[in-house]
């Protein structure tokens, strides 16, 4: 998203200076890094500074990685890189299923773009189905009982949907359905900050990036977002054929791949 389609709200956070967003997203680590807390990590760009900033308080502090099976290599062996480099007490989640079976398309649609499908079986679940079983459930049964405080990497201008829940709940708010605090650091800082950040600290970064010229980095075949066929075809043009042959009945030719 651009700073112009932030609602104002919002737009008057990201606004703000950046001494002063970094100074607030360090007050909110100290409050809560040692109370009984753990950070989410995707090792992606956001959630690798918020590691870092939280570790500046307890480097001890659990990390928590949801492996979802279909993420980037560059990813894993990234992942396995900070953990030798950081020490990082890090816990590795995976799902029950695949990505392949939970997304069947006999049984569920698939979203395209930034559009959200509902989980046929299920009207409760109103994130993407594949998101909900790949991340969600396996934190949520893994953290309930055992964390009070959950640091995470997201910022306002990733999505709509962030930005509105920005809007809503602000950095800190409690999660009813995982039962503990979450806490958003760098909830208001736009991309810009977060690569400057990084490199005034010297803060590792995913090779994914740099490789395949990316600005967010999830799972491989994920179609939730707007980029998502010149961004899967560019990284894995065999697997793009193939979502688009499963998913939306369309045979593709090699001359056809984005490139």
């Amino acid at each position: 998203m651009r700073v112009s389609q932030l609602l104002p709200s919002v737009r008057v956070e990201v606004e703000k200076p950046f001494q002063e967003k970094l100074t607030k997203a360090r007050q909110l680590v100290r409050i809560w890094a040692n109370r009984n807390a753990c950070v989410s990590c995707s090792f992606g760009k956001d959630s690798t500074v918020v590691l870092y900033l939280v570790r500046e308080v307890n480097p001890s502090i659990p990390v928590i990685f949801n492996n979802t099976g279909v993420e980037f290599k560059e990813t894993l062996e990234f992942k396995d890189q900070l953990k030798r480099e950081w020490d990082l007490n890090l816990i590795e989640l995976k799902p029950e299923k695949t990505f392949w079976q939970i997304m069947n398309p006999k049984k569920m649609k698939i979203p395209d773009g930034q559009k959200s499908v509902k989980h046929r079986f299920d009207a409760r679940h109103t994130h993407d189905a594949c998101c909900y079983y790949l991340k969600e459930k396996p934190f949520k049964d893994y953290v309930k009982g055992r964390f009070s405080v959950n640091f995470t990497g997201i910022t306002a201008m990733e999505s709509r949907q962030r930005m509105l829940r920005a809007c809503e709940k602000g950095m800190e708010y409690y999660h009813k359905t995982h039962d503990l605090l979450k806490v958003h650091p760098i909830l208001y800082w736009t991309p810009e900050e977060v690569w400057r950040f990084i490199g005034e600290k010297g803060i590792p970064v995913n090779p994914a990036y740099q490789k395949y010229t990316l600005d967010r980095i999830g799972c491989v075949p994920c179609t939730s977002h707007r980029g998502w066929r010149e961004q899967l075809a560019k990284v894995n043009p065999k697997m793009y054929r193939f979502v688009q042959k499963r998913f939306f009945g369309q045979e593709l030719l090699e001359a056809y791949i984005y490139v």
